[in-house]
């Protein structure tokens, strides 16, 4: 998946979203949609590595809706036989987390297994198709990530935590949000 996505564990690094990384995680959700069959109610491309533009750390990111999240097994083998590296379940701070790496300790992608009728799932949607249609919020969620990633370059959890704020307020004044 050589379109400049990856990065090392704990490292902030942000660059622009391209096109190319953007259409490799539309084929990343199309190729775990395909393995997870009637697994999964759908795989969708979230995050800013799905916004074309939007600074984002290098790997993409993807959301799993299943009707069951209480039952993820079978899930958790399929993704397993495919190379997704299961780190546990999150809860509310991104379900059942996996990442995919292209090189020991060097992610390329993160997926989060959640319920597909739960706020987590509406909140993934929320937030990207917010940052897709509206300037003003991409601008803003950029400067906040940016002032994060240079205060936080080698601490990911501190900087994602960082964002927190940010992401409320833009999931609650989102048109029909539900946060």
């Amino acid at each position: 998946m050589a379109v400049g996505l990856g990065l090392e564990y704990g490292v902030v690094r942000l660059q622009q979203t391209t096109v190319e990384q953007v259409v490799a995680g539309r084929a990343l959700s199309e190729q775990v949609a395909m393995l997870l069959d009637s697994a999964a109610v759908a795989v969708e491309h979230i995050g800013s590595s799905s916004v074309i533009g939007l600074l984002a750390k290098p790997i993409v990111d993807l959301a799993v809706g299943v009707r069951d999240v209480g039952v993820v097994d079978g899930v958790v083998e399929l993704l397993q036989t495919d190379g997704w590296i299961y780190r546990g379940d999150a809860g509310s701070a991104g379900g059942h987390v996996f990442v995919l790496e292209e090189l020991p300790w060097y992610r390329i992608a993160h997926l989060h297994v959640v319920d597909a009728e739960g706020s987590q799932w509406r909140n993934y949607l929320t937030l990207r198709d917010r940052l897709r249609a509206d300037p003003s919020a991409r601008e803003r969620y950029a400067r906040v990530k940016s002032e994060l990633a240079e205060r936080h370059p080698n601490d990911r959890a501190a900087y994602t935590d960082g964002k927190d704020d940010v992401v409320r307020s833009l999931l609650d004044n989102s048109p029909g949000s539900i946060a």
